[in-house]
């Protein structure tokens, strides 16, 4: 859809150019209601419903539901069926001379979507090849008519307050001296990236390019500090979005926030629907200008929104799992667009999708103001050959000695942080002669020691494998190809046996950050690690090239990022901070950690990709579903000359059924006719109702 098409989403629709019937006084409609008497059109989009019926539909408007305007939703009959639908505009007119059915019901006078708003999702579902409908109903909550009327009562009581005298102030001297301590500023981490400060002061401007930058932080530099003084920096009134990929750090930021005494707003997926759809109206209205919160919160409808911050884009937990699968950052840059508003991506390291973005232009690369490396991260080294022929035969084991002596020395002032890879004891099993991977004999799912001494066990059907004989070989001999979070805490206590332990991730579950006393081991895998209050003191990266090798065309990207958020939780080096990594040391990856913002590791990865046609350079789509769903949706869609197709394959899955899957590619410049042509062949495919399953995604994290 154009642009001057979505401007006028909300006006009455244009004549057609065609020639029409003479207008009317009242447009023909089904027998036993009568219209309202002023605009009894109603143009109404349906939420949720077939690809094919993505569009706009008249329905009369009935005398008793004149109250129907703009952006409220309604429910309405379409094919037998009652619809949730959402009103884009009143008319004289209509665009059919077929009778038209009556709006069934007016769920609510609120106006739960702007045209601004609407926009956003159309621009989305264009993106990412869906439909509007499905986008709206990621979009907008269910309403909870409980929660409805208890936030109207709030807001007839603020009214009444407000409109009350104000009370006497209180006197200065009288004034808690707590509070006054709190106030006080902390050190200024805008000022830290040159450029960042601008971007605040600019932030909400209406006039003039759109401000929007990445900043890659320093280990030392809290990206809750750094977010609460970029709210704190903007104008009275503006209001500001902040999205974090992880609960515990939307937790975090809420701690902060109230610490800064900023007002704010918490929506989590997490939240019930009485208690996100009342926070949801709260911001609807205007009573919440920050909003704070995970995915879910992408589309909070924030009143004049100025600044847009998400930390650690690259997440994969910022990829929405329902249709039609949009992006975190896809949705915020069409805000950007629609509501004029400032964008920061905040991270840890820097991915491929924000050097590109930064590379086309559409956003700056903020870079830190040089400061001492003692005072914004530890001092980071890897086991390289010096160290491993200076340890002699434990150097070349998982846990050398000088891993020991980093534990025992970090101990001694402060708790200490060890990151695996893997959750459980031992997750993945091999032959010890031929090297085959131990899987099932009765449903091909991977066998995994849960304990010491036990048997190999199915992680899918709980086969218990006491006499395991290799299928290649015929030997019976195993060996462990990753040594787990629980393994690698049970070695760990027979060498420390004094030390508190705590296993964070998998089936042990979040570590909180105030259950970490001073000379704690901490074992954790990437993405659990507890924030404790003063930082650890030292850090241990174990079977880093088990990570690197994992079967994922970004798996080097990957472990540097979440390598480097395990980073960032340890004490600077000028106060005795400490990281080892154990892998090798001359892979790229590892380097990249222990040289200071080097860029010649992501710059080899952007040149492979290029070299490869992977993304960010290319647009890709996965096709999924079953067989002859995919090899007829591919033979009568019509997709761009040049597109790339790979596949179908059949992919077995642990069900027993077989799928097929099927990779599209075409240069990123043309992502647009892609999506475009993608969006056709799913609305065909629903309209001559083919059937069988079928799943189309845009830029998945996993094509590869």
């Amino acid at each position: 859809m154009t642009r001057d098409a979505q401007e006028g989403l909300f006006e009455a629709p244009a004549p057609a150019a065609d020639p029409a019937p003479a207008p009317s006084s009242r447009p023909r409609t089904t027998a036993g209601f009568a219209v309202a008497g002023h605009d009894p059109v109603a143009s109404v989009r349906l939420i949720g419903v077939l690809p094919h019926l993505d569009r706009p539909f008249d329905y009369a408007v009935p005398a008793t539901l004149d109250a129907a305007g703009p952006g409220m939703r309604v429910k309405v009959r379409f094919s037998g069926r009652e619809h949730d639908g959402i009103v884009l505009a009143r008319s004289a007119r209509a665009s059919t001379d077929r009778p038209l059915a009556p709006l069934a019901r007016l769920v609510s006078e609120d106006v739960v979507i702007s045209p601004d708003m609407l926009r956003v999702c159309e621009e989305v579902a264009e993106r990412c090849a869906g439909s509007v409908g499905d986008v709206l109903r990621l979009a907008i909550p269910p309403r909870h008519a409980r929660a409805e009327k208890a936030d109207r009562a709030a807001e007839e009581k603020e009214s009444t307050e407000a409109s009350a005298p104000p009370k006497d102030p209180v006197p200065a001297e009288e004034t808690d001296e707590e509070d006054e301590a709190s106030a006080a500023p902390s050190d200024d981490l805008l000022t830290a990236y040159a450029g960042l400060p601008a971007l605040v002061s600019r932030a909400g401007a209406p006039q003039g390019p759109v401000p929007r930058a990445a900043v890659v932080l320093e280990p030392a530099h809290s990206w809750d500090e750094l977010t609460a003084q970029a709210i704190e920096s903007l104008p009275d009134g503006a209001g500001s979005l902040v999205i974090a990929p992880d609960q515990r750090d939307v937790q975090r930021l809420h701690r902060c926030l109230e610490s800064h005494g900023i007002a704010h707003e918490v929506l989590t997926s997490a939240d019930g629907p009485e208690k996100r759809y009342r926070a949801f109206r709260r911001i609807l209205r205007g009573a919440s200008r920050v909003v704070i919160g995970n995915r879910s919160a992408a589309f909070a409808p924030v009143a004049d929104l100025a600044l847009a911050i998400c930390l650690d884009p690259a997440d994969d937990l910022l990829v929405e799992p329902r249709a039609p699968y949009p992006h975190l950052r896809t949705i915020l840059q069409a805000r950007s667009a629609q509501e004029h508003c400032a964008l920061l991506l905040v991270s840890r390291s820097l991915d491929p999708q924000t050097l590109f973005l930064a590379e086309t232009g559409y956003l700056h690369l903020l870079p830190p103001v040089p400061a001492p490396l003692t005072a914004v991260r530890p001092h980071i080294e890897a086991m390289d050959e010096y160290l491993r022929e200076r340890e002699g035969p434990s150097g070349r084991s998982r846990m050398p000695q000088q891993a020991m002596r980093v534990l025992r020395e970090g101990m001694a002032r402060g708790p200490v942080l060890v990151q695996v890879p893997r959750s459980g004891y031992v997750p993945a099993v091999a032959c010890t002669f031929c090297g085959t991977r131990c899987r099932c004999p009765q449903c091909a799912a991977p066998l995994v020691l849960r304990g010491h001494g036990g048997g190999l066990q199915c992680t899918v059907c709980g086969r218990r494998e006491d006499a395991y004989r290799c299928p290649e070989c015929s030997r019976t001999q195993v060996r462990a190809l990753v040594i787990g979070s629980a393994r690698t805490a049970e070695e760990l206590r027979r060498a420390f046996p004094d030390a508190p332990f705590r296993v964070a991730g998998g089936a042990q579950g979040p570590v909180p950050d105030d259950d970490v006393p001073d000379g704690a081991i901490v074992v954790a895998t990437p993405g659990a690690e507890p924030a404790p209050p003063g930082g650890f003191a030292a850090a241990l990266l174990l079977d880093a090239d088990a990570m690197l090798a994992r079967a994922a065309y970004d798996a080097d990207v990957e472990a540097v990022r979440r390598w480097s958020n395990a980073i960032a939780l340890v004490r600077p080096q000028a106060e005795g901070g400490r990281v080892l990594i154990v892998g090798t040391a001359t892979l790229p990856a590892i380097r990249d950690l222990v040289a200071h913002r080097s860029r010649i590791f992501l710059d080899r990865v952007m040149e492979d990709r290029r070299a490869l046609d992977l993304p960010p350079i290319s647009k890709v789509a996965e096709v999924v579903g079953d067989r002859p769903a995919v090899r007829s949706f591919l033979a009568q869609t019509a997709l761009p000359d040049g597109t790339d197709v790979f596949g179908p394959v059949d992919v077995p899955e642990e069900d027993d059924r077989i799928r097929s899957r099927a990779v599209l590619r075409l240069p990123v410049e043309r992502s647009r006719e892609l999506a475009d042509a993608l969006r056709a062949g799913i609305a065909a495919r629903s309209a001559h109702k083919v059937p069988g399953s079928l799943r189309v995604r845009l830029d998945p994290p996993d094509v590869f």
